[in-house]
Protein backbone atom coordinates (compact mmCIF):
# COMPACT_ATOMS: atom_id res chain seq x y z
CA UNK A 1 0.00 0.00 0.00
CA UNK A 2 1.23 3.12 -1.13
CA UNK A 3 1.93 5.92 1.95
CA UNK A 4 1.53 9.62 1.11
CA UNK A 5 3.63 10.91 3.84
CA UNK A 6 6.30 12.54 2.02
CA UNK A 7 3.54 13.02 -0.77
CA UNK A 8 3.01 17.37 -1.42
CA UNK A 9 0.04 18.89 -0.70
CA UNK A 10 -2.37 19.86 -3.54
CA UNK A 11 -4.73 22.62 -3.18
CA UNK A 12 -7.85 21.85 -5.59
CA UNK A 13 -9.57 25.05 -6.33
CA UNK A 14 -13.10 25.48 -8.03
CA UNK A 15 -14.42 28.57 -8.80
CA UNK A 16 -18.44 28.33 -8.81
CA UNK A 17 -21.01 30.36 -10.59
CA UNK A 18 -24.18 29.54 -11.77
CA UNK A 19 -23.05 25.84 -12.42
CA UNK A 20 -25.51 24.35 -10.86
CA UNK A 21 -26.34 21.31 -13.75
CA UNK A 22 -22.96 19.97 -13.29
CA UNK A 23 -21.52 21.07 -9.51
CA UNK A 24 -22.50 17.94 -8.08
CA UNK A 25 -20.66 15.46 -10.88
CA UNK A 26 -17.86 17.94 -10.12
CA UNK A 27 -17.57 17.90 -5.78
CA UNK A 28 -18.26 14.04 -6.38
CA UNK A 29 -15.07 13.65 -8.21
CA UNK A 30 -13.36 15.85 -5.64
CA UNK A 31 -14.64 13.41 -2.33
CA UNK A 32 -13.74 10.20 -4.70
CA UNK A 33 -10.51 10.56 -4.41
CA UNK A 34 -7.94 8.28 -3.20
CA UNK A 35 -5.56 10.99 -2.53
CA UNK A 36 -6.09 12.20 1.44
CA UNK A 37 -3.50 14.93 1.10
CA UNK A 38 -5.20 17.60 -0.28
CA UNK A 39 -7.56 21.41 0.69
CA UNK A 40 -10.52 22.32 -1.52
CA UNK A 41 -10.65 26.05 -1.87
CA UNK A 42 -13.94 27.80 -3.42
CA UNK A 43 -13.97 31.48 -5.03
CA UNK A 44 -17.89 31.39 -4.85
CA UNK A 45 -19.78 34.30 -6.34
CA UNK A 46 -23.54 35.10 -5.76
CA UNK A 47 -25.18 33.29 -8.29
CA UNK A 48 -28.80 32.86 -9.00
CA UNK A 49 -28.86 29.17 -9.06
CA UNK A 50 -28.54 26.43 -6.32
CA UNK A 51 -24.73 26.60 -6.28
CA UNK A 52 -24.64 27.68 -3.30
CA UNK A 53 -26.83 25.19 -1.68
CA UNK A 54 -24.84 22.10 -3.48
CA UNK A 55 -21.71 23.85 -1.72
CA UNK A 56 -22.78 24.20 1.86
CA UNK A 57 -24.37 20.47 1.79
CA UNK A 58 -20.75 19.16 0.02
CA UNK A 59 -18.78 21.19 3.18
CA UNK A 60 -20.94 19.44 5.66
CA UNK A 61 -19.73 15.77 4.38
CA UNK A 62 -16.44 16.85 3.87
CA UNK A 63 -15.34 19.15 6.52
CA UNK A 64 -14.10 16.05 8.96
CA UNK A 65 -12.09 14.55 5.85
CA UNK A 66 -9.82 17.63 4.50
CA UNK A 67 -9.44 21.61 4.99
CA UNK A 68 -11.95 23.52 2.93
CA UNK A 69 -12.07 27.19 2.36
CA UNK A 70 -15.34 29.11 0.79
CA UNK A 71 -14.31 32.16 -0.24
CA UNK A 72 -17.15 34.94 -1.67
CA UNK A 73 -16.34 37.40 -4.32
CA UNK A 74 -18.37 39.71 -6.75
CA UNK A 75 -18.40 38.22 -10.66
CA UNK A 76 -15.27 40.03 -12.09
CA UNK A 77 -14.04 37.39 -14.82
CA UNK A 78 -12.29 33.74 -14.70
CA UNK A 79 -8.84 35.38 -14.07
CA UNK A 80 -9.81 37.08 -11.36
CA UNK A 81 -11.87 34.50 -9.10
CA UNK A 82 -8.54 32.39 -9.74
CA UNK A 83 -6.51 34.78 -8.33
CA UNK A 84 -8.93 35.41 -5.33
CA UNK A 85 -8.17 31.86 -4.93
CA UNK A 86 -4.98 31.34 -5.23
CA UNK A 87 -4.54 33.89 -2.46
CA UNK A 88 -5.72 31.19 -0.31
CA UNK A 89 -3.91 27.88 -0.85
CA UNK A 90 -1.69 26.22 1.23
CA UNK A 91 -0.94 23.33 -0.67
CA UNK A 92 2.88 22.62 -2.69
CA UNK A 93 0.62 22.10 -5.42
CA UNK A 94 -2.13 23.38 -6.65
CA UNK A 95 -5.30 22.89 -9.78
CA UNK A 96 -8.16 24.85 -10.62
CA UNK A 97 -11.11 22.26 -11.36
CA UNK A 98 -13.90 24.63 -12.16
CA UNK A 99 -17.69 24.03 -11.35
CA UNK A 100 -18.45 22.47 -14.69
CA UNK A 101 -15.24 20.01 -14.91
CA UNK A 102 -14.38 16.99 -13.20
CA UNK A 103 -11.57 14.85 -12.08
CA UNK A 104 -11.15 11.63 -15.19
CA UNK A 105 -10.54 8.83 -12.07
CA UNK A 106 -10.67 7.95 -8.19
CA UNK A 107 -6.78 7.74 -8.71
CA UNK A 108 -6.02 11.14 -10.84
CA UNK A 109 -4.59 13.46 -7.71
CA UNK A 110 -2.31 9.79 -6.67
CA UNK A 111 -1.19 9.98 -10.25
CA UNK A 112 0.27 13.72 -10.27
CA UNK A 113 1.46 13.68 -6.78
CA UNK A 114 3.72 10.55 -7.58
CA UNK A 115 5.19 12.57 -10.47
CA UNK A 116 5.87 15.74 -7.89
CA UNK A 117 6.95 13.34 -5.58
CA UNK A 118 9.57 11.56 -8.00
CA UNK A 119 10.77 15.52 -9.47
CA UNK A 120 11.17 17.18 -6.62
CA UNK A 121 12.38 20.55 -9.00
CA UNK A 122 9.74 19.69 -10.89
CA UNK A 123 7.57 23.82 -11.46
CA UNK A 124 4.62 22.26 -13.70
CA UNK A 125 3.35 19.83 -15.42
CA UNK A 126 0.66 19.46 -18.36
CA UNK A 127 -1.38 16.37 -20.02
CA UNK A 128 -3.88 15.70 -23.05
CA UNK A 129 -7.27 17.87 -23.16
CA UNK A 130 -10.24 15.85 -22.65
CA UNK A 131 -13.61 17.51 -23.90
CA UNK A 132 -17.04 15.72 -22.84
CA UNK A 133 -19.63 17.22 -26.09
CA UNK A 134 -23.03 15.53 -25.43
CA UNK A 135 -22.20 13.09 -23.48
CA UNK A 136 -19.01 11.82 -25.37
CA UNK A 137 -15.42 12.39 -24.03
CA UNK A 138 -13.05 13.37 -26.83
CA UNK A 139 -9.23 13.44 -26.28
CA UNK A 140 -7.03 15.85 -27.87
CA UNK A 141 -3.71 14.88 -27.04
CA UNK A 142 -2.28 18.49 -27.53
CA UNK A 143 0.95 16.46 -25.80
CA UNK A 144 2.05 15.63 -29.41
CA UNK A 145 2.05 19.10 -30.33
CA UNK A 146 4.11 19.97 -27.29
CA UNK A 147 6.76 17.13 -26.87
CA UNK A 148 8.89 18.06 -30.50
CA UNK A 149 9.35 21.77 -29.36
CA UNK A 150 7.47 23.15 -26.61
CA UNK A 151 8.46 27.04 -27.32
CA UNK A 152 7.44 26.50 -30.89
CA UNK A 153 4.16 25.03 -30.09
CA UNK A 154 3.27 27.87 -27.70
CA UNK A 155 4.19 30.69 -29.89
CA UNK A 156 1.52 29.55 -32.26
CA UNK A 157 -1.50 29.20 -29.90
CA UNK A 158 -2.38 28.25 -26.44
CA UNK A 159 -2.35 24.79 -26.54
CA UNK A 160 -1.90 24.15 -23.15
CA UNK A 161 -5.31 23.86 -20.92
CA UNK A 162 -5.26 24.80 -17.40
CA UNK A 163 -7.80 21.68 -16.66
CA UNK A 164 -5.03 19.49 -17.38
CA UNK A 165 -2.18 21.33 -15.75
CA UNK A 166 -1.31 20.98 -12.23
CA UNK A 167 1.37 23.83 -11.04
CA UNK A 168 3.38 24.17 -7.74
CA UNK A 169 1.61 27.25 -5.86
CA UNK A 170 4.41 29.14 -5.32
CA UNK A 171 5.36 29.58 -9.08
CA UNK A 172 1.64 30.75 -9.97
CA UNK A 173 2.59 33.71 -7.74
CA UNK A 174 5.67 34.32 -8.62
CA UNK A 175 4.96 34.30 -11.95
CA UNK A 176 1.72 36.32 -11.46
CA UNK A 177 -1.13 34.46 -11.58
CA UNK A 178 -3.54 34.56 -14.05
CA UNK A 179 -4.74 37.10 -16.56
CA UNK A 180 -7.63 39.41 -15.08
CA UNK A 181 -7.96 41.34 -18.22
CA UNK A 182 -10.64 40.08 -20.73
CA UNK A 183 -8.99 40.95 -23.51
CA UNK A 184 -6.61 38.31 -23.27
CA UNK A 185 -6.87 34.55 -22.63
CA UNK A 186 -6.94 33.80 -18.40
CA UNK A 187 -3.68 31.47 -18.58
CA UNK A 188 -1.87 32.10 -21.59
CA UNK A 189 0.65 34.53 -20.12
CA UNK A 190 1.23 32.54 -17.40
CA UNK A 191 2.28 29.54 -19.65
CA UNK A 192 4.99 31.52 -21.42
CA UNK A 193 6.27 33.05 -18.57
CA UNK A 194 6.88 29.88 -16.97
CA UNK A 195 8.23 28.24 -20.08
CA UNK A 196 10.82 30.51 -20.17
CA UNK A 197 12.52 29.42 -17.23
CA UNK A 198 11.14 26.08 -16.35
CA UNK A 199 9.66 23.18 -18.85
CA UNK A 200 6.99 21.21 -17.89
CA UNK A 201 6.55 17.91 -17.47
CA UNK A 202 4.80 16.44 -20.41
CA UNK A 203 2.51 13.70 -20.04
CA UNK A 204 0.26 11.60 -22.51
CA UNK A 205 -2.30 10.77 -19.75
CA UNK A 206 -5.43 11.96 -18.87
CA UNK A 207 -6.52 13.85 -15.33
CA UNK A 208 -9.69 16.02 -16.07
CA UNK A 209 -12.84 16.75 -18.34
CA UNK A 210 -14.00 19.92 -19.76
CA UNK A 211 -17.54 20.42 -20.22
CA UNK A 212 -18.66 21.50 -23.36
CA UNK A 213 -21.85 23.63 -23.36
CA UNK A 214 -23.61 26.20 -23.60
CA UNK A 215 -22.93 28.32 -20.59
CA UNK A 216 -19.26 27.60 -21.62
CA UNK A 217 -17.05 30.66 -21.51
CA UNK A 218 -14.32 30.32 -24.22
CA UNK A 219 -16.37 27.36 -25.95
CA UNK A 220 -19.93 27.36 -25.85
CA UNK A 221 -20.58 29.02 -29.09
CA UNK A 222 -18.49 29.61 -32.26
CA UNK A 223 -18.66 33.51 -31.33
CA UNK A 224 -17.56 32.50 -28.32
CA UNK A 225 -14.06 30.31 -29.88
CA UNK A 226 -13.49 33.02 -32.31
CA UNK A 227 -13.46 35.38 -29.15
CA UNK A 228 -10.85 33.03 -27.60
CA UNK A 229 -8.41 33.16 -30.72
CA UNK A 230 -8.35 36.86 -31.05
CA UNK A 231 -7.66 37.49 -27.09
CA UNK A 232 -4.39 34.64 -27.51
CA UNK A 233 -3.05 36.54 -30.17
CA UNK A 234 -3.79 39.74 -28.14
CA UNK A 235 -1.79 38.21 -25.33
CA UNK A 236 1.21 36.92 -27.98
CA UNK A 237 1.79 40.63 -28.99
CA UNK A 238 1.65 41.80 -25.11
CA UNK A 239 4.09 38.89 -24.16
CA UNK A 240 6.35 39.79 -27.33
CA UNK A 241 6.05 36.68 -28.76
CA UNK A 242 5.51 35.83 -32.38
CA UNK A 243 4.39 32.18 -33.77
CA UNK A 244 7.53 29.91 -35.09
CA UNK A 245 9.77 31.92 -33.18
CA UNK A 246 8.49 32.76 -29.56
CA UNK A 247 10.28 35.51 -27.43
CA UNK A 248 11.53 37.84 -29.78
CA UNK A 249 12.08 40.57 -27.20
CA UNK A 250 15.10 38.74 -26.42
CA UNK A 251 16.38 37.85 -29.47
CA UNK A 252 19.10 40.10 -30.44
CA UNK A 253 18.19 41.12 -33.76
CA UNK A 254 15.15 42.49 -32.02
CA UNK A 255 17.33 44.36 -29.23
CA UNK A 256 19.03 45.55 -32.34
CA UNK A 257 15.98 46.95 -34.14
CA UNK A 258 15.31 48.40 -31.48
CA UNK A 259 18.13 50.79 -30.80
CA UNK A 260 18.76 51.63 -34.32
CA UNK A 261 14.76 52.91 -34.30
CA UNK A 262 15.56 54.54 -30.49
CA UNK A 263 18.78 56.07 -32.70
CA UNK A 264 16.28 57.23 -35.52
CA UNK A 265 13.79 59.06 -33.35
CA UNK A 266 16.88 60.58 -31.36
CA UNK A 267 18.21 61.99 -35.15
CA UNK A 268 14.69 63.29 -35.87
CA UNK A 269 13.93 64.49 -32.46
CA UNK A 270 17.41 66.49 -32.85
CA UNK A 271 16.77 67.83 -36.05
CA UNK A 272 13.67 69.13 -35.22
CA UNK A 273 15.13 71.24 -32.89
CA UNK A 274 17.83 72.84 -34.84
CA UNK A 275 15.38 73.69 -37.43
CA UNK A 276 13.22 75.71 -34.78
Amino acid sequence: MMSFQLYPKISVVTCAYNCEPFLEQSLASVENQTYPNIEHIFNYSPSTDATLTILEAYIRRNQHRYPIKLVYSEPGGVGRALNNATAHATGDVIHYLHGDDYYLGTDTLSKVACHFADNPDLVWLTGNFVVEWRGKRIILPQTIILQPSLEIALSMMNFISHENTFMKTAAVLQYGGFNENKEDVVEYSLWLKLMRDHRPLIINDEFCVFIIHKGSTSTGSVLRLLQAVRRAFHTQRKEHVLPLVGHYAERRSYQQLRGLLKRIAGWRSLLGMRML
